[in-house]
């Protein structure tokens, strides 16, 4: 296998880092569509096409959306991006991008209007589709999920989130989560057939979609003892936040025993607005839902922590001192992979895009 060079995932913290892994596992499906045009635009002589794939029969669903409304609507939520991150302003944001990933870009703003170094973390989708996946529900709000090149080169591809209100809007994004490297990826529904939208509640999964994204938000909340029956798989965003949580707790607490000069804990909580889901080609589902996190350092009566001249944190805050609490907040959009009932198979959380909001401390 050729081992990729990948661009840090925009998860990681600001000083954190890691051997990037080759990605093992790829969509399968509509992406060799998406090939084999291109290669038949670049013949020199015209040749008997392929035969396309096998689509629906007669009398069944399908997709709501092709592949070039796709393209439309992903160029359109880049160029909006590219605007608004160029101008510091999130009135450009809209009507394409929505909801969170319009809040956190704000917050994103605030932080580096105080440091600018913290424009080198936001994460920018691209305007090139790899993969649609469209559903073939023709009710309102529709739902769309697009895999999408990385503006960065050598990036790591984004699940996009789309959704659209009524027959007059546009289809807006309100996040992206990047695809986590080393985890198999499912197959998913090629683009002439379309996909059944899966809703919170969905009984035919091995956990609800609603119960799944509680689940994931309680790992990284408490890790193991959140899932004792190991319902839910491990992930490089939740491995790496865990390691964070241990090497700073070790830093604060350097040369007196654990816990004695300060106490850190991170929270995550579900937003329940925003959800998207999918079936998968196995029966399984693709979901991608919004986190939001505080990780509070709370420091003990006469202790106090110091940070350095480079901290980007601090540069925010205004001050290097603290001695009563240091608090940072994120918000992540997440996806999960969600397998059919009796799979037997645990949930494998499959891509997520950290933003951090702000940081406050006394």
């Amino acid at each position: 296998m050729t081992r990729q060079t990948l661009r840090r995932p925009a998860w990681k913290d600001i000083q954190m880092t890691s051997r990037p892994v080759a990605r093992r596992g790829v969509f399968l499906g509509a992406g060799t569509l998406l090939a084999s045009g291109l290669l038949a635009a670049c013949a020199s002589e015209p040749e008997t096409p392929p035969a396309p794939p096998e689509g629906p029969a007669a009398g069944e669903p399908t997709p709501v959306n092709t592949a070039e409304q796709f393209t439309t609507s992903v160029s359109e939520v880049n160029a909006a991006v590219v605007a608004a991150d160029k101008a510091r302003d999130v009135k450009k944001l809209a009507p394409r991008v929505s909801g969170s990933a319009t809040d956190f870009r704000k917050a994103a703003y605030a932080m580096i209007d105080e440091a600018e170094e913290w424009a080198t973390f936001l994460s920018v989708p691209s305007d090139t589709l790899k993969v649609p996946m469209t559903t073939v529900t023709t009710e309102f709000p529709r739902m769309a999920i697009a895999l999408v090149e990385d503006s960065a080169e050598d990036g790591v591809p984004f699940f996009m989130a789309l959704q659209q209100a009524d027959a007059q809007s546009p289809y807006t994004s309100w996040g992206w989560a990047q695809q986590a490297v080393g985890i198999e990826m499912p197959s998913v529904p090629n683009e002439v057939v379309g996909a059944e939208k899966v809703a919170l509640d969905a009984e035919d999964l091995v956990m609800a979609p609603a119960a799944a994204l509680e689940l994931y938000a309680a790992v990284l909340t408490d890790g193991d003892r959140a899932n004792p029956d190991g319902l839910l798989a491990a992930d490089p965003f939740q491995t790496e936040r865990h390691k964070q949580i241990q090497t700073e707790r070790t830093e604060l607490n350097g040369g007196v025993e654990k816990d004695e000069a300060a106490t850190i804990r991170e929270t995550y909580a579900v937003k329940e607005e925003e959800f998207v889901g999918l079936r998968t080609d196995d029966g399984g589902a693709i979901v991608i839902g919004t986190l939001l996190s505080t990780r509070t350092v709370s420091i003990k009566d006469g202790a106090t922590m110091r940070y350095g001249d480079d901290n980007l944190y601090t540069k925010v805050i205004g001050k290097k001192e603290f001695t009563k609490e240091y608090i940072r907040k994120y918000g992540a959009h997440v996806a999960l992979f969600i397998p059919a009932k009796d799979s037997g198979e645990p949930i494998q959380p499959i891509a997520a895009t950290l933003t951090t909001l702000g940081a406050s401390g006394e």
